[in-house]
């Protein structure tokens, strides 16, 4: 291909506002936990009749055994648009929110000496973002969006913005990273997670085609222009503009950053052309599916949702797979052939949705049940990959696949050896938290929790 250069050679600019304010709301309505000085605590929604959602923080002893409710008891909090939980170790749970175009709040909650939830006195106000994780006493989030900087013909460069938010000092900062030509192919990318492993950050890279300015600058490959767009379309985060080129040319390639720190300069590209791009999806969502074992090994899960697009060009050959990168290497294992979920799971399109590490080399894995799509729809199954041994089993002895609503955990907790989720049923019976074993994949009921949704599940050590 030949891309004019001239064109990538522009300076990024700031364009993800950040503001630091105090607050001083430091109520707290939970029934103590008296004489702890840790406690399990599931932070879950409440949905109103006229529609008002709010948040509650509800502590208990255990995970395994028991019942918490959020009727006359729990912290309660704001809940915004597109609220993420993110605990940082034990020690705080933070509220990462964002109101698309608008600022969010986000806050954190810590766990004092007599068990009652705390509210930090920060609030950061955070715009959009779409991958998150931390790295030493920071917390990470980023997004791509539109920066100021333009072409000659008046395209608008995109950037990776990244916030990052110093828990101890309660301070943030802003960095930003052009997206165009990011591997050096011309098209913008997305990150898909932050993972803090071997002293360095890997992230998926999820490709996304081609910008105004991309395609101004010879990135839309021959034979692929009756796929520049005439007009905008899509919504959320799958708003295009038009001259846009949606979706990526080379869905057959898997890329992993690596970045030495949080500078996030000079990234080292990590490629394979065995496994589609490495990312769950749900609608504008994109989620981690980059996870390190024990060990330092990075494995990298592929749900291969290139399998969907409409045009052939842009449309994967590859199944849903994970590949693996040793620790400290800067390539794909050559002697790890890419393991294919879809024919373990029983055919027909049965990809994976997501994943999380466990402990060891296992991983959890949440998995379509009717073929896959872009909805997080019919994923109403649970299983088990040990990396090293290249083993897949489904979960059992969780509520029957027509049962389940949901998994709404965006990230499970682990401990002693085993994992926890939360599971949300339609036979009306209180969502509950069970406990997954991965070295024989079964699951067992425990505490329930009286909420409608229960979206995050941690520890917290007293501070």
């Amino acid at each position: 291909m030949n891309f004019n250069m001239k064109l990538w050679g522009i300076t990024p600019l700031l364009v993800c506002g950040v503001m630091f304010t105090a607050c001083s709301n430091d109520e707290s309505l939970n029934t103590p936990v008296t004489g702890e000085s840790s406690a399990y605590v599931v932070a879950g929604t409440v949905t109103g009749g006229t529609s008002n959602t709010a948040a509650y923080l509800l502590t208990s002893g255990s995970l395994d055994e028991g019942e918490v409710t959020a009727i006359g008891n729990g912290f309660e909090t704001d809940y915004s648009r597109a609220a993420t939980w993110l605990f940082f170790g034990n020690k705080y749970l933070y509220r990462l929110s964002y109101n698309m175009g608008s600022d969010g709040t986000t806050v954190a909650f810590y766990l004092d000496g007599n068990g009652n939830i705390r509210q930090r006195s920060g609030e950061y106000s955070i715009q959009n973002f779409t991958a998150y994780g931390t790295y030493g006493n920071k917390i990470i989030t980023t997004a791509t969006a539109a920066g100021s900087s333009t072409d000659a013909y008046g395209n608008k460069a995109y950037n990776i913005n990244f916030t990052l938010l110093d828990v101890e000092n309660e301070t943030t900062e802003t960095k930003t990273v052009l997206s165009e030509n990011f591997l050096g192919n011309g098209e913008y990318v997305m990150l898909a997670g932050l993972l803090e492993a071997n002293g360095k950050i890997y992230t998926g890279v999820v490709p996304l085609g081609c910008t105004p300015y991309g395609v101004a600058a010879g990135a839309v490959k021959p034979g692929n222009e009756g796929l520049i767009k005439n007009e905008a379309g899509g919504s959320g985060g799958g708003m295009y503009t038009s001259g846009t080129l949606d979706g990526t040319q080379y869905p057959d390639e898997c890329y992993v950053a690596i970045f030495d720190d949080d500078t996030f300069t000079n990234p080292t590209i990590v490629k394979t052309d065995k496994m589609s791009w490495a990312a769950g999806r749900m609608r504008s969502a994109y989620y981690q599916t980059v996870w390190a074992a024990d060990n330092g090994d990075i494995y990298v899960f592929s749900p291969s949702y290139a399998k969907i697009q409409s045009a052939p060009s842009q449309r994967t050959k590859h199944p849903s797979s994970v590949m693996r990168i040793k620790k400290g290497a800067t390539e794909f294992d050559s002697s790890y052939e890419p393991f294919d979920i879809e024919t373990a799971a029983g055919g027909n399109g049965r990809a994976m949705y997501r994943c999380w590490h466990i402990t060891g080399d296992y991983f959890l894995l949440q998995m379509y049940v009717n073929g896959i799509n872009i909805q997080g729809t019919g994923t109403t199954k649970m299983a088990v990959f040990k990396g090293e041994d290249r083993t897949f089993r489904y979960v059992t002895g969780l509520p029957d696949d027509n049962l389940i609503s949901s998994f709404p955990v965006k990230n499970i907790y682990s401990e002693n050896g085993v994992c926890y989720i939360s599971v949300v049923t339609t036979d009306g019976s209180s969502p509950r938290v069970y406990k997954i074993d991965p070295v024989t994949a079964e699951a067992t009921p425990g505490l329930s929790v009286g909420v409608d949704e229960p979206g995050a599940i941690g520890k917290l050590i007293a501070q």
